[in-house]
């Protein structure tokens, strides 16, 4: 059993990964939530070269993404790729960790999931 105490010890321990992993922890009741990422965002998009605006339409709308309305004003059949909205690609994991020693984790590979607990 975890007690308050060692919750507030956890907490300070995802203090200091806040830059590096993203972590926001809370204490909520008798658990505490943070967000994680192994791969931030930031990271991934200069990897990739491009920002999230100029490499997906996130809402759908064919009017609105600018590529596909150009090719349509210009008579050639707009390319649109089937995806299934299904598949997605977590980029920030949540934790729970309750004071009764359950850890709940949700995002991660089962990789990360092993990384993450052997650092704690």
């Amino acid at each position: 059993m975890i007690s308050s105490y060692r919750l507030h010890e956890l907490t300070k321990f995802f203090d200091a990964r806040r830059g590096s992993y993203l972590a926001d922890p809370k204490i909520i009741d008798e658990v505490l939530y943070t967000p994680y990422a192994y791969e931030p965002k930031v990271n991934q998009e200069a990897n990739n070269g491009k920002s999230l605006l100029e490499s997906e339409d996130l809402l759908g709308i064919p009017e609105l993404n600018p590529r596909i309305s150009e090719a349509e004003e210009n008579g050639l059949p707009a390319k649109r790729k089937k995806i299934s909205k299904f598949h997605t690609v977590p980029t920030e994991a949540e934790i729970y960790i309750f004071n009764y020693g359950t850890v709940v984790i949700w995002g991660m590979t089962e990789a990360q999931e092993k990384r993450f607990l052997s650092s704690m």
